[in-house]
């Protein structure tokens, strides 16, 4: 069996899955709710930075433009293909950090009213 770039991809995704389950396991036993509302701003705050860091170049819209035009059309549509694999799974982890916000808060909201 043939190993593709998106099997590859859904394996790492699913060991970023792996690792913050446990870490939440982790914080949890170590902080309570808060930590897990603390894992999931942070999961969401370093997929939205990585993908408004990949939206605008770091330099200026000149050097991203002489990039692009010496590239073949064949390299453009690899790189737009990465970028479009690479978008996908930071929604997902974004999703899965807006999930531990979601627990967190209402976890710790049911710590408080209990």
């Amino acid at each position: 069996m043939r190993l593709t770039p998106r099997d590859a991809a859904n394996g790492i995704a699913w060991l970023g899955i792996l690792l913050l389950i446990g870490l939440a396991a982790v914080l949890v036993s170590i902080l309570g709710f808060p930590g897990v509302l603390l894992l999931g701003l942070l999961t969401t705050l370093i997929c939205v930075r990585a993908e408004l860091a990949e939206a605008v170049p770091t330099w200026s819209r000149a050097m991203f433009e002489s990039r692009m035009r010496g590239a073949s059309p064949r390299g453009e549509a690899a790189l737009r293909e990465e970028r479009r694999l690479h978008r996908a799974s930071l929604r997902y982890y974004r999703g899965c950090g807006l999930v531990l916000i979601a627990a967190g808060l209402a976890g710790t909201l049911w710590q408080i009213w209990r």
